[in-house]
């Protein structure tokens, strides 16, 4: 009886190893982790998680305008502190693959209330037609390991000159 108990409970763990193991397998798929980088990398912005934003980043990241991981970082913070509440939505998302760098295409939006300057961003996002690109790649031997390497979108060298402008 007590064989048969231990025996059975063995199982029991060999299936839960297995479903963990799984889980996992599937959770760790490229794909599904540049996914779930970009939404919490947005969700970051969207909350000004500075520190939480710097970790997402590449220590080579650029823009598209030019500007570095340190300048770019500045520059979102100039962007966004005239909202006082904020909302950045993504659709039309699209993810393709080029050797070990994963690429997001997608619409973003912006939806908030604050000083007049916000309303100028959030005009100037909203209607826009050109999908931001971003690009991520893995970073290291863990597979969730993944750092935003490159932005890219015609308003972010307008949105530095005009920041330096106000």
């Amino acid at each position: 009886m007590l064989t048969t108990i231990l025996e059975f409970k063995a199982k029991i763990g060999l299936v839960l190893a297995v479903l963990v193991v799984g889980y996992c397998l599937c959770l760790w798929q490229p794909e599904r982790q540049v996914r779930l980088h970009q939404r919490h990398m947005l969700d970051a912005a969207q909350k000004r998680d500075w520190g939480k934003l710097n970790a997402f980043l590449d220590d080579g990241f650029r823009t598209s305008g030019g500007h570095d991981k340190i300048t770019a970082l500045q520059d979102l913070n100039e962007v966004l502190r005239p909202f006082f509440a904020l909302q950045i939505l993504d659709s039309q998302t699209v993810t393709t693959w080029d050797g070990d760098a994963g690429r997001v295409r997608t619409i973003l939006r912006i939806d908030g209330k604050g000083l007049p300057l916000a309303e100028m961003v959030k005009s100037a996002v909203n209607e826009s037609k050109e999908p931001f690109v971003f690009t991520w790649k893995h970073a290291g031997w863990k597979p969730w390991d993944w750092r935003l390497v490159r932005v890219e979108h015609p308003l972010i060298g307008l949105a530095t000159e005009h920041a330096s402008a106000f």
